[in-house]
């Protein structure tokens, strides 16, 4: 009998240890896993994303992207050369639109990267430009060009025949208008007042405002803020407008008649700008001269989460985050799905100018200073 309470309490002490062990390494494991929360708030779809990715299951998160394609090279003719490329479309053949700001032109190149023909030129006529800023492949297949210094946004066929021209009145910094399914026309300008701001507006096919989709103060003079709010927008596949301001992580869906449908919303670590980064940034926008004397500078505690964002088509949201430890070769974008859930964060190798078909595109410049268009093949597993 002693024996047999010996090994009882050897056996119950082992059976106690193990369970303790055992559920101190399986602990991380039942961890609970961040999950997006969606709520309905004053009638609003509101997205909450964690900080990290959280996938619906069975949806692909992992990219591979392969170049294959780049535009700007030496030797080609001159009219094939790209001076300053700023805009990347393509169309639904893969022909690549580029507007090249230097040359006052859009080139078009076909699926090779043959040269095509150039749309507009410098000058002040029907079909010629002085800044172009801007241009959008639209869903009716046509080109709409946005050149704020003619005050005017312009419509060409995909083959390059000017169509019409539209005034935009007396708006100032009107500088990239997006056409919708139906016809709408969505832009924004900047309000210069007692406090400047940027108004984000939809108009009807004859550019008469229709609504205010958003209006965002950013400078109230003499106070000064180098990190003050950009405001970028899309348009959904549905013609809603999707936008956001870089000072927040935070992206407001809205319809025709101005209301918000949803908003995507994600956590994050803000990363603070030191001393460091201030005396740099001061450096970068007035010189050694520092700041004019009357003005008051007004340093933010962190800086912005956002850089800038696009849609691409089938309306998923790439947003590039303020990654304050930058990485070679690389940048960072967390991507959300159509309804806004954060199901990836993937590194592409310049800044995304268009994603369309399965194609990246971007703008890069090379050791020698020329910059280049360059196209990659986007694979999702």
């Amino acid at each position: 009998m002693k024996g047999g309470i010996a090994w009882k309490k050897v056996a119950w002490k082992e059976v106690f240890i193990s369970v303790f062990v055992l559920s101190f390494l399986f602990f991380p494991a039942c961890k609970k896993a961040d999950k997006v929360e969606i709520k309905t708030e004053d009638g609003i779809t509101v997205v909450y994303n964690p900080k990290n990715p959280a996938p619906t299951r069975g949806v692909p998160t992992t990219l591979s992207i392969k170049e294959d394609l780049s535009l700007g090279t030496k030797g080609e003719s001159e009219e094939s050369m790209l001076l300053e490329p700023a805009v990347v479309e393509a169309d639904e053949a893969g022909n690549i639109y580029v507007l090249d700001r230097k040359a006052v032109q859009i080139k078009v190149f076909d699926p090779q990267g043959n040269f095509l023909r150039a749309i507009g030129r410098s000058g002040q006529g029907p079909g010629e430009f002085q800044d172009p800023r801007y241009f959008q492949i639209t869903p009716q297949k046509n080109i709409l060009v946005t050149d704020p210094m003619s005050r005017r946004v312009t419509v060409f066929s995909l083959e390059g025949q000017w169509m019409k021209d539209l005034s935009t009145g007396k708006m100032w910094m009107f500088l990239s208008a997006k056409m919708a399914p139906n016809g709408d026309i969505v832009g924004s300008h900047t309000i210069m007042d007692q406090e400047a701001r940027t108004e984000l507006v939809r108009f009807n096919a004859n550019m008469e405002p229709l609504s205010t989709v958003a209006s965002v103060p950013f400078l109230r003079y003499p106070v000064l803020n180098p990190y003050f709010p950009r405001l970028y927008f899309a348009l959904t596949p549905e013609g809603n407008v999707i936008w956001g301001v870089t000072t927040e992580y935070e992206f407001h869906v809205v319809n025709r008649e101005g209301k918000t449908l949803r908003k995507i919303i994600k956590k994050y670590d803000p990363e603070i700008l030191t001393q460091e980064d201030r005396d740099r940034t001061a450096k970068e926008f007035w010189g050694e001269e520092g700041p004019p004397p009357d003005a008051q500078v007004e340093w933010p505690k962190y800086f912005p989460p956002v850089e800038d964002f696009i849609l691409d088509d089938r309306g998923w949201l790439f947003v590039r985050p303020f990654v304050k430890a930058k990485t070679a070769g690389g940048v960072f974008y967390d991507v959300f799905d159509a309804e806004g859930k954060y199901i990836a964060r993937v590194s592409l190798p310049a800044r995304a100018r268009r994603i369309k078909s399965g194609k990246l595109y971007t703008i890069e410049e090379d050791k020698e200073g020329l910059l280049h268009v360059k196209r990659y093949t986007m694979e999702w597993k």
